[in-house]
């Protein structure tokens, strides 16, 4: 068995790059600017000590997006929810109604076998991937293939071409923890609808608006996690999951080691890990390693009955991957996150 990338690194790392540079070009530019200023106007002709090393314009851009996006990021379940419920209003605009109609048509259905075709497609159009397909420009006459964070986007526009009804309230929706690479995976069960389809248009699209800003500031999170970082690349991304109780969002980790040497023959190790909330489970939280031919799955389930109900499974699950699995009660326990990956919500 083995394992292919994604999508190209360099594919994506470009476009993640072209994307945090454009989101702050401004100061970015400036700071260029000003470095190559200092450098025209620094005399030649007398010796100068070392200077200290610039900053990385690159770095503080990535930064700069990454504080922004965790400021107001959260969980898309609140507003997969709420859209379910909104798509029924009889004066919602066309424009709404179809957008919303397109990010519905994007959830992975649990109601039948979970294939591999069927999770290469959901993560092909989880959003990670948007502007790698961008900047590789599809043939003229081509339709886009669908994606999230794509259909996010159109939805955002469309309400914000509708009048909504004032000012947004500042509300603190559940705390979902930003994605931070190697932390724990955070599984989000289907949401309660906050919305019904009688609340009226411009109630509505004000609703539905800071859901969608929550949900993109995520989605930028996620990519930015992404990026390259020059250790072992690494790819977090949401899948959203419709179930019979609503809409969930599973998050997944997928990462490479290097490879190694194994009788002359070097091998590559695939890690994949990924948290689902859905009933009748309950949360759970799945360690995927694959090394050469060799599979080896590990599973935490925080609800006695769904263990049991796993455990119930293990004897197809080992069959149908095929690997070693191995169940434990709880969560697996994760590094705490360095010093200011969080942002505190709550003041």
């Amino acid at each position: 068995m083995s394992v292919a990338p994604i999508a190209p690194i360099s594919a994506a790392a470009t476009a993640l790059r072209v994307q945090v540079i454009g989101a702050v070009e401004t100061g970015l530019m400036a700071a260029v600017d000003a470095v190559q200023g200092q450098q025209a106007a620094a005399p030649a002709a007398e010796p100068t000590p070392p200077a200290p090393p610039l900053p990385n314009p690159l770095r503080q851009a990535v930064d700069a997006a990454r504080a922004d996006a965790a400021g107001r990021q959260a969980s898309a379940a609140p507003l997969f929810a709420d859209i379910t419920e909104a798509q029924h209003a009889p004066d919602l605009a066309a424009p709404i109604k179809a957008a919303i109609g397109q990010l519905l048509m994007l959830r992975t259905s649990l109601g039948g076998p979970i294939t591999a075709a069927i999770i290469k497609q959901a993560i092909a159009q989880s959003g990670l991937f948007l502007e790698a397909r961008l900047l590789a420009r599809a043939p003229p006459g081509e339709a886009a293939p669908p994606d999230v964070k794509a259909a996010l986007l159109t939805l955002q526009r469309a309400l914000a071409a509708t009048p909504a009804a004032g000012a947004l309230v500042a509300t603190h929706p559940p705390a979902t923890p930003p994605p931070v690479r190697e932390a724990a995976l955070s599984a989000q069960p289907p949401a309660r609808a906050t919305l019904s389809a009688a609340d009226g248009a411009p109630v509505i699209v004000q609703h539905l608006q800071r859901e969608v800003d929550q949900a993109l500031a995520r989605q930028v999170l996620h990519q930015l996690a992404s990026l390259p970082d020059g250790a072992t690349p690494a790819w977090m991304f949401e899948l959203p999951l419709a179930t019979p109780r609503g809409t969930g969002l599973a998050q997944f980790e997928i990462d490479r080691d290097a490879p190694e040497a194994e009788a002359g023959h070097p091998t590559e190790a695939w890690r994949v890990r990924f948290s689902i909330d859905i009933e009748p489970l309950g949360p759970v939280h799945v360690h995927l390693r694959l090394e050469g031919d060799q599979a080896a799955v590990t599973l935490w389930a925080e609800r006695a009955d769904g263990l049991e109900r796993l455990r119930g499974q293990g004897g197809e699950l080992a069959k149908a991957l095929p690997a070693e699995v191995v169940f434990h009660p709880g969560a697996p326990r994760r590094p705490l996150p360095s010093s200011g990956q969080f942002v505190d919500q709550t003041s």
